[in-house]
């Protein structure tokens, strides 16, 4: 019983280009954001992709990506597709971060800060996944748009081999699923016009 999920992230944001911290905050997509957007559904268009259903979390940001990218408005929007919380990080420049620990992220670091726990971010992150697929039929194709620390650690919790790649704006990962079992067949740069992942066959 094999359904197919197109898991997305955003375009960029004036916080990405001005390289804050954005996790529950939100910020416009740039006109650089909008332009990836656009070439995201141009892919989709190649593909001749008709997605039975589109997803965002309820950020505008997602929002307005999954618009452009789909072409529809009717939008679904989950809350537990949402960013990470970093707490009172939200905003400040992203050199203050904490190095991150591979296979983890930055663990439960902005717990302490009034943030989000890694690990309830990979379980919020699949629970919603799998929640939003078990309304779906076999060879149903949907289109997930999230973020970047959120879709990392959902595909932690999921794959047992988990690529270890930064997600450019708009990146697009192909999950096959089957019975809750899901393969990642790769991740595209719809900018680049090239594969940041490809799982070996």
């Amino acid at each position: 019983m094999t359904k197919t999920i197109y898991l997305m992230r955003h375009g960029q944001t004036r916080f990405n280009e001005l390289k804050r911290i954005q996790g529950v905050c939100d910020s416009p997509l740039t006109d650089l954001g909008i332009e990836q957007a656009t070439k995201a559904r141009d892919y989709f268009q190649e593909l001749g992709l008709d997605f039975t259903t589109v997803y965002s979390s309820t950020q505008e940001r997602a929002v307005d990506t999954a618009e452009i990218a789909s072409g529809r408005s009717d939008i679904i929007r989950l809350k537990g597709l949402k960013e990470m919380d970093f707490g009172t990080f939200e905003g400040q420049s992203e050199t203050l971060n904490p190095p991150l620990t591979p296979g983890i992220g930055y663990g439960d670091y902005f717990v302490q800060h009034g943030g989000e726990d890694s690990m309830a971010v990979r379980q919020r992150m699949g629970d919603t996944v799998r929640d939003l697929l078990a309304k779906h039929d076999e060879g149903d194709v949907v289109l997930a748009v999230s973020h970047g620390a959120a879709i990392a650690q959902f595909y932690r919790g999921v794959l047992e081999h988990p690529p270890q790649v930064r997600m450019s704006n708009c990146a697009v990962l192909k999950f096959d699923v089957e019975d809750n079992d899901f393969s990642l067949d790769y991740i595209y740069d719809p900018i680049n016009e090239s594969l940041l992942y490809e799982t070996k066959q």
